[in-house]
């Protein structure tokens, strides 16, 4: 993780006195419940072609593969990535073993583009994919069909959309599932 001091105040516990922490802590507001906590791996996803291939996601902006198990970690984060953005998932690719798909989001500072990627390199390369997927409809999730190599599936703020071209082009597959998050 990025493990930024500034958005790794402690919360202080339950009936504690905390009117000299102010009204924040770092970047965040407080949660209701005080569990606010940043630097933290927020994603996870194996290779189901090859073992020892692992991404991780953090909810602090970055991207890291592995090929050997752990041993080695890289950081792989798309250069066009804003900092301090939640990855929220990252798939695998379960066709090219250097591939992987990005769904990261930043609604919690009010930015509700649309933030997917892809990389068939182990990261050395990402290209933005979310042509055709509405702007201010966040994507939460990003999986790729296990049985049929090309086909996406994106989980948004206000539904499903699928791509049949591996990204290039999105198309919304509401049926009758009522604007959810997905």
């Amino acid at each position: 993780t990025a493990a930024e001091p500034e958005t790794m105040e402690l919360t202080p516990l339950y009936g504690r006195d905390v009117s000299s922490n102010g009204p924040y802590w770092g970047p965040l507001t407080r949660d209701s419940n005080g569990d606010n906590w940043n630097a933290t791996i927020y994603t996870i996803s194996e290779s189901p072609l090859q073992g020892g291939i692992i991404w991780t996601g953090s909810d602090d902006g970055l991207v890291h593969v592995t090929r050997d198990g752990g041993e080695n970690w890289v950081n792989v984060t798309p250069p066009e990535l804003p900092a301090r953005t939640l990855v929220s998932r990252i798939d695998a690719s379960p066709h090219d073993k250097g591939g992987a798909y990005v769904a990261a989001t930043r609604f919690k500072v009010d930015d509700y583009g649309v933030y997917l990627y892809k990389t068939s390199d182990y990261g050395k390369t990402w290209t933005e994919i979310g042509n055709g997927i509405e702007s201010q409809d966040f994507v939460r999730v990003v999986r790729a069909d296990p049985g049929k190599p090309g086909v996406l599936y994106a989980g948004t703020e206000t539904g499903v959309y699928v791509s049949l071209d591996d990204g290039e082009s999105w198309h919304r597959i509401q049926g009758d599932l009522p604007h959810v998050p997905v």
